[in-house]
């Protein structure tokens, strides 16, 4: 035989060249992956078809079937020579074929692919996307239009995503808006007139991949956002290594969306995606309270579902952040009141730190911008909560700042007038129950409430200090003496009591905190009101 000494039939054994060079690779590539001991492997197939530049006699649907399963690298090589060199409409055929196998397996409740031997129906999903890259731009159009081909192949790609997405690794989610990103570039050339058409198709399977894959790009972009617009409060970055991977996908697709329009403008509804477009682009637009409007029920839901919650909580320090939003300007209660009512439990509960520090920002910024009546009541409804007890001192210092930033203007504000005191005084100038004091220091390490005493303490500290005009009446003798008696005479007794605790002096550091933050807080504020009580005298 003319060429049985050469190329691809040079790798068959004796005695079995008679076939034709489609069918040879088909029986080389079928022993390379399913036989235990090869005697050619996929390596030297590939070597061989690049040498001997017999691409074109690769069969799609004879190979595909084989290699995709296959986790051997040079099998991804092959694939990618199938999507370049094979026949595009066979490509496509085969394509089809195997993403109905893909969704099935996909639609299985277990995923019991064992990957050190098998690639998981997510993995072939990726090569399936990279060979209609390649392919679909040479295909060689006839009657129908370069839309009407693509809809029905991106319609099964957008549905298999969706299977896909609650199973993808991190890598896989990336690699999936990376390979959808370049199969729009690709398909966006080859449309020529018809474009446009093309775009709202391939728009529509991006917007699936970026919000199906969200909870893979994982590029801290909220810690990031962070410590760019709050450095003063960043004492040393805490962004998670691997970042890089996750904003290269986001920005291969923001180049895709900028070629679509523009990102600023506003789509029919909000949804995930143009939530993680918006946040990675770090689009501020003109008017914030109009957008956050429009995208407020999209960031109710990530919130609560914990889905693009990077991006939502990096978007929200960016448009709330006083050079881009000024104290000025006030939210509606529609964007505050729903916002305030999801971020205390964010704040006190998410198992990450970073994101309880950030959400706590977010909160404050957000009451900030509230207005006056709303954010007093939103404030003595945190101070009270017992749901949440490290919102509840943590909250102190969020009255402080309203407070403080009340005394610092000029014009008339319910936060420095004496409703102030007659709203926050019997909640904040008192002991959450008097009963701790009677207890032994043993239980106050197990307790929030000193930790929250010692926030209010510092409230009538500051207070007591700046409001030189006595606007809250905190300068008042009968103020004074109430507060005295109420708070600072009780815990007075109790700390001596405590301190005077034979078990203090073994007791390790960590145990004694509160007492000494206690002690040190009463004696600030003593010395304080002795200086009110010699100025009035």
């Amino acid at each position: 035989m003319e060429n049985s000494s050469s190329g691809i039939f040079s790798l068959l054994p004796e005695g079995a060249q008679d076939m034709t060079e489609s069918e040879a690779i088909a029986a080389l590539v079928l022993s390379a992956t399913h036989d235990e001991n090869p005697s050619v492997s996929l390596d030297q197939i590939y070597s061989t078809l690049c040498q001997s530049r017999t691409e074109s006699e690769l069969d799609p649907l004879s190979l595909l079937p084989y290699l995709l399963p296959s986790r051997q690298p040079a099998a991804k090589s092959l694939i990618a020579l199938i999507g370049e060199c094979g026949n595009a409409k066979e490509v496509m055929i085969a394509v089809q074929e195997i993403l109905e196998r893909v969704q099935s397996a996909l639609d299985e409740e277990e995923d019991d692919t064992d990957e050190s031997v098998n690639e998981s129906p997510s993995g072939q999903l990726i090569s399936l996307i990279h060979l209609y890259t390649s392919a679909i731009p040479r295909l060689k159009l006839l009657k129908r239009s370069p839309s009407d081909t693509i809809r029905p192949l991106l319609a099964q790609v957008q549905s298999t995503i969706q299977l896909a997405g609650s199973r993808l690794r991190r890598d896989q989610g990336r690699e999936i808006i990376q390979s959808v990103s370049q199969l729009s570039r690709n398909v966006s050339s080859w449309a020529n007139e018809d474009s446009a058409a093309c775009k709202v198709i391939l728009q529509s399977l991006l917007d699936t991949a970026v919000s199906e894959c969200s909870h893979c790009i994982q590029s801290s972009i909220a810690q990031r956002s962070f410590e760019n617009l709050y450095p003063r409060l960043t004492i040393r970055s805490t962004v998670e290594p691997g970042w890089e991977d996750g904003e290269k996908a986001i920005e291969d697709a923001l180049t895709v969306y900028s070629s679509f329009g523009d990102l600023a403008s506003l789509p029919p509804v909000p949804t995930t995606a143009y939530l993680v477009v918006l946040s990675h682009s770090k689009t501020v637009p003109r008017d914030i309270p109009k957008h956050l409007s429009f995208m407020l029920p999209i960031l109710v839901a990530s919130i609560q579902a914990n889905h693009a919650l990077d991006e939502t909580l990096s978007l929200l320090l960016q448009w709330l952040h006083p050079s881009h939003f000024p104290a000025a300007q006030q939210l509606s209660p529609d964007i505050s009141g729903p916002l305030c009512a999801l971020l205390p439990a964010l704040a006190s509960s998410h198992p990450d730190t970073d994101v309880r520090h950030q959400t706590f920002r977010i909160l404050s910024r957000v009451l900030a911008l509230t207005p006056a009546e709303l954010r007093l009541q939103i404030l003595k409804d945190l101070v009270t909560d017992a749901g949440f007890p490290q919102m509840r001192v943590a909250a102190v210092g969020l009255v402080k700042e309203a407070v403080l930033e009340a005394l610092s203007e000029t014009r008339p504000s319910i936060f420095a007038s004496p409703i102030f005191l007659q709203v926050f005084g019997p909640v904040l100038l008192r002991p959450d129950g008097v009963e701790l004091f009677r207890s032994p220091m043993s239980e106050l390490e197990e307790s929030m409430e000193p930790s929250r005493l010692v926030e209010c303490l510092s409230l009538y500290y500051i207070l007591s200090l700046r409001d030189t005009s006595n606007r809250t009446g905190i300068r008042d003798a009968d103020q004074i003496s109430n507060v005295e008696k109420t708070l600072l005479a009780p815990l007075r007794s109790a700390v001596s009591r405590w301190m005077d605790d034979a078990s203090v002096a073994d007791a390790h550091m960590h145990a004694i905190m509160p007492l000494v933050s206690l002690k040190t807080s009463l004696e600030r504020v003593d010395s304080a009101v002795e200086g009110l009580r010699s100025k009035s005298n």
